[in-house]
């Protein structure tokens, strides 16, 4: 959807920020209301767009996903996300520090990081915010393979601006103005030719003016 149609505050919802002030939300059929607090959160894994970093080392910030893991476990969490290597290319390894929110790293590490400490979680629903947005193409790749294998085996809840990203999702879900405007695959919203398929329009041709423009 667009800019307010309303993503952040449905993400907002299912994290149980704030309650619905109608109707319910249900996990495997029973009303998160019923869940404490603790457990529902202990189930969601959340990677966004600019991932929070605190000022420790990188395997600190990775464990924080599950307080005491072991430094094994670490290490194949920081694999399976692609970090490991450029973990490795630091002066101090796991033990390098991130600096405040992370300064010392570039966007793509940030987020590198922030998926590693997701799989060390281990969530049974998983949110994505825009997670490969701001890095080169190699980076963007590397994320996208690392995020291919986080979402195996759970419910994943994917928001993204740039569509195509969105192209193997199993459900698309399309908000304007606070309310649900399309449901379908891919395929089936861009044959519908509705919300969804003008989005896509719109953001083509964008993409378009700004490749003429970078070639100029």
């Amino acid at each position: 959807g667009k800019s307010g149609a309303g993503k952040s505050t449905t993400i907002n919802l299912i994290c149980r920020f704030y309650e619905p002030d109608a109707g319910a939300i249900k996990i495997d059929g029973v009303d998160y209301r019923e869940i404490s607090l603790q457990d529902l959160r202990n189930q969601i894994g959340i990677v966004l767009q600019e991932p929070f970093l605190f000022n420790g080392t990188i395997a600190d910030n990775i464990a924080y996903g599950k307080p005491g893991a072991s430094f094994e476990e670490i290490v194949i969490a920081s694999k399976a996300a692609n970090a490991h290597n450029f973990v490795l290319g630091k002066a101090d390894g796991y033990d390098s520090m991130v600096g405040e929110k992370g300064a010392k790293l570039s966007g793509g590490e940030r987020q590198r990081v922030s998926i590693a400490r997701a799989i060390l979680h281990n969530p049974r629903i998983l949110i994505l915010d825009e997670a490969t947005s701001s890095v080169d193409v190699e980076t963007e790749k590397q994320i996208q393979e690392a995020i291919g294998r986080l979402i195996q085996g759970r419910t994943t809840f994917a928001i993204a601006h740039r569509l195509s990203t969105l192209r193997n999702a199993s459900r698309l879900v399309v908000l304007e103005k606070g309310e649900i405007a399309e449901i379908g695959t891919h395929e089936e919203l861009m044959e519908k030719k509705g919300h969804f398929f003008k989005l896509v329009e719109t953001q083509t041709a964008i993409n378009e003016i700004i490749g003429i423009g970078a070639g100029g």
